[in-house]
């Protein structure tokens, strides 16, 4: 193409598959604006590429009516392929996909999945929130947790839910889910609000669970020269006599507790030094800032360079 001196449509044309194919939507946006239908050969290929970036632009509603017309087309493969449109428009607007060809796996693959209980959640400033799919209701577990203990198991991994698989819940509650809708935000109790928590859903022979460390702490922390900064988040104000406990991975991988200690009044703390160690040999620190009214959060750093 680079040798004509003008592109026809039929050049544009393949011009958007090949951007497409590289994933460069924008300029095949702008490739596609430059054809005029009257300059294509034939109509089928360029409906639906149109029908394919209507997607791109948030507008499954001109997808659908261009692959309407198509619905009764007699290719099978080309009429599969405008029926798949179809079938993830009606996906967009809620409804279960229903395969356009059984013999196509990807197809097939994702009106199964549409079908399938699903759902995923987060956990932030007092409440979960739930995205569901195929769903009445979830059982929502909450249990306490000590996180200096937990931090002193395992420093440099605080994926720590499968701890709590065969403890019993602190609480537990059921709650039901609206149909036709996909998510749904749930209010922790008052009494785990400012408590740190493990939360735990469990839904349709799934099982999920999630961390909740409530805190209003700002930690900044300079690796260059090991040193914290704990600040109050909402005040900005330094927090003395913030508890900070700290574990060094060594180059071998053998964890070991490195020192602990008590922010000074400016916020402050070294955790890299020592009167009896060094950070030589040290691969990367877990710091845990623990304060009783603030609460608590986890960070990792490397040794500063000497």
């Amino acid at each position: 193409l680079a040798y004509r001196p003008a592109l026809d449509g039929e050049a544009n044309l393949a011009l958007v598959v090949y951007l497409l194919l590289q994933d460069r939507v924008d300029a095949a946006l702008k490739a596609f604006a430059r054809i005029d239908p009257a300059q294509v050969a034939e109509r089928v290929p360029y409906d639906y590429l149109k029908a394919y970036l209507a997607f791109s632009q948030s507008d499954p509603k001109s997808a659908r009516r261009i692959a309407r017309e198509y619905r009764d087309y007699p290719v099978p493969r080309r009429r599969n392929l405008f029926g798949e449109v179809l079938a993830q428009c009606d996906q967009i607007e809620g409804d279960a996909a229903a395969a356009v060809d059984p013999e196509n796996r990807d197809q097939t693959q994702t009106a199964l999945a549409a079908t399938q209980p699903a759902f995923d959640f987060a956990v932030e400033d007092g409440e979960i929130r739930l995205d569901y799919q195929n769903l009445k209701s979830v059982a929502v577990n909450l249990y306490r947790m000590d996180l200096e203990l937990l931090f002193s198991r395992t420093p440099f991994l605080m994926d720590v839910s499968d701890q709590f698989s065969i403890v019993r819940p602190n609480a537990t509650e059921t709650v039901e889910l609206a149909a036709g809708k996909t998510a749904r935000t749930i209010a922790i109790p008052k009494e785990f609000t400012s408590a740190n928590t493990m939360v735990e859903i469990v839904a349709g022979g799934l099982r999920k669970a999630k961390p909740y460390y409530p805190h209003d702490l700002t930690v900044q922390v300079i690796e260059a020269y090991g040193q914290l900064q704990v600040v109050q988040s909402k005040t900005r104000k330094p927090l003395p006599a913030v508890y900070v406990k700290v574990y060094a991975r060594q180059t071998d991988g053998k964890v070991v507790f490195f020192k602990d200690g008590y922010t000074d009044l400016r916020g402050r703390f070294d955790y890299a030094s020592t009167s009896a160690s060094d950070v030589q040999g040290v691969e990367r620190f877990a710091i845990l800032v623990l304060s009783d009214e603030a609460g608590a959060v986890v960070r990792e750093a490397v040794p500063p360079t000497r």
